[in-house]
């Protein structure tokens, strides 16, 4: 081995120890300033930046008397889940749920029984939203929640 090769191998070990030291500055820096920030650079690379949460706004217990052919009383049991992607929405679904109670109250009591009871989840899901949006704008709001979630139907 000569001086040339020699003196060769020494300037690549270092270039490259230099190279590594610098990489390693760098991302020491890059991780400290996301700890600062409470973001994530290098994940964030990686990720979706559009994450959303969704709320729910739970109603417990709206009982519905229905129309009946018999004299016997006909009820109908629901319990119904307002879901929303913002925090603001959310409150805003927890303060209408008076609202949103007298609606479902009202769409259903004036149907019969049996054209509840023939009703599927969708029809009613359909019929709920439509009695919602019409609710919201006699009293000139917006729906604070993007759907409704029948988590319960209990018929009597």
């Amino acid at each position: 081995m000569n001086a040339k090769t020699l003196s060769f191998g020494l300037v690549i070990a270092l270039v490259t120890a230099m190279l590594a030291a610098g990489m390693t500055v760098v991302g020491t820096h890059l991780l400290r300033m996301d700890e600062a920030a409470g973001s994530s650079f290098l994940s964030g690379l990686f990720t979706s930046s559009s994450k959303e949460s969704v709320e729910f706004v739970e109603i417990k217990n709206v009982v519905i008397t229905l129309k009946s052919n018999t004299p016997k009383e006909r009820y109908l049991l629901l319990e119904l889940n307002m879901a929303t992607n913002n925090p603001e929405h959310s409150r805003r679904a927890q303060d209408m749920i008076p609202a949103v109670r007298g609606a479902t109250v009202s769409l259903l009591s004036d149907m019969d029984y049996d054209a509840v009871r023939a009703m599927n989840v969708n029809e009613l899901h359909s019929k709920l939203m439509a009695a919602y949006a019409e609710r919201f704008s006699r009293l000139k709001m917006d729906v604070p929640f993007d759907d409704i979630i029948i988590s319960k139907m209990v018929f009597q």
